[in-house]
């Protein structure tokens, strides 16, 4: 049980963080607004990002990085944290949600963060934890505690 209630933990905490990173990429934009409830618990910064946020915006970013075909790179990344993440908190199509999620963790860490080193604002030691985070779970599946394991799937 003390295995399980672990990696639902890991589960929300990256889950969540994922999908609040994910959710200004897809949802974002300079008319957009975020549901009050989530502006709310994620915090002042949050309205901002989806203000400054979208396809289009972060496309732009990733063309200026060198990342091909930056419109559907764009929206890949935003589906593979928002929907990776969203599988990972629920311990819903865990193995998959995990895989996208840290591979493009991974991306993320070497194209955009890479410069900055390690350590610090914009360093990639925060993506490449999500990533590791995602990539554990990918290894070692959902636990017990999970919506896979409700459909038999865990």
């Amino acid at each position: 049980m003390k295995r399980d209630l672990g990696l639902l933990l890991l589960r929300l905490g990256a889950g969540v963080t994922l999908m609040a990173h994910g959710y200004p990429k897809l949802f974002g934009g300079p008319e957009k607004e975020p549901p009050q409830s989530v502006a709310g618990a994620l915090g002042p910064n949050f309205a901002p990002a989806v203000k400054q946020g979208g396809p289009e915006s972060f496309a732009q970013a990733l063309a200026q990085m060198g990342v091909p075909e930056p419109q559907v790179a764009a929206v890949l990344a935003g589906l593979a944290e928002f929907g990776g993440g969203l599988g990972l908190a629920l311990g819903l199509g865990t193995r998959p949600a995990g895989l996208a999620a840290s591979a493009n963790m991974a991306v993320a860490a070497r194209k955009a963060h890479w410069p900055q080193g390690f350590y610090g604002q914009g360093g990639y030691e925060f993506p490449l934890l999500l990533g590791l985070v995602a990539a554990a779970l990918t290894l070692t599946g959902p636990g017990a505690i999970s919506l896979d394991r409700l459909r038999g799937r865990a």
